[in-house]
């Protein structure tokens, strides 16, 4: 969009053509890039934020209050978490 703004309106739209790529670059090599703390300051989340207070809230409501160690079968507690994190475990 902003190459055809940039042809038709004004140059400076290939300014944004530019940046967001070298932006997306920096991400993905540091982690970081500028517009990342305007996104923060947004509350925009993270996809780790967000399975993290999921586990908590789920914590909270008392999904893996009856999850207790079982001699004997070692996977039956992992079974057991994954379904009560509201994942099934494979067969």
């Amino acid at each position: 969009m902003s190459l055809l703004l940039g042809a038709t309106r004004s140059r400076g739209w290939f300014a944004l053509s530019a940046a967001v790529p070298a932006f997306l670059l920096q991400h993905a090599v540091q982690g970081w890039c500028p517009p990342l703390a305007v996104l923060r300051r947004l509350n925009v989340r993270t996809r780790r934020e967000i399975d993290a207070e999921r586990t908590a809230l789920k914590g909270l409501r008392g999904d893996f209050d009856g999850l207790t160690p079982t001699v004997g079968d070692p996977t039956a507690v992992a079974r057991r978490a994954l379904d009560a994190a509201g994942r099934r475990a494979p067969a």
